[in-house]
């Protein structure tokens, strides 16, 4: 398989499991109101200039990550369990590779 077609698989997968964990998101957001907080010292006109923020639900980058990592760990399963099926060649965490940057993000 190319590589660049095995990017671009992973990548899709990667952005439909987002797509489909970020209404789950941001009602956990949203129920523990976890959302932007502006602060009030300082220049007040900056505040007046944001006010408009308050609440919008942040932390976005923790969802890449878990779709990363539910990505990672579906084909690497299905790699263990169905062995000689196409898990094989888009399993990427058995390479070397993987292990440090994965490393790094969690």
């Amino acid at each position: 398989m190319l590589p660049v077609l095995k990017i671009l698989i992973l990548t899709t997968i990667s952005f439909g499991v987002a797509i489909m964990l970020t209404p789950f998101w941001l009602k956990i957001l949203t129920r523990y109101k976890l959302g932007k907080q502006i602060r009030t010292e300082g220049a007040p006109i900056f505040a007046m200039l944001h006010n408009k923020k308050v609440g919008t639900p942040t932390m976005g980058g923790l969802l890449v990550g878990l779709t990363a990592l539910v990505v990672i760990v579906f084909f690497w399963l299905g790699h263990r369990f169905f062995p000689g099926s196409i898990f094989d060649r888009l399993d990427f965490l058995s390479r070397g590779q993987t292990l440090l940057p994965l490393g790094a993000m969690v």
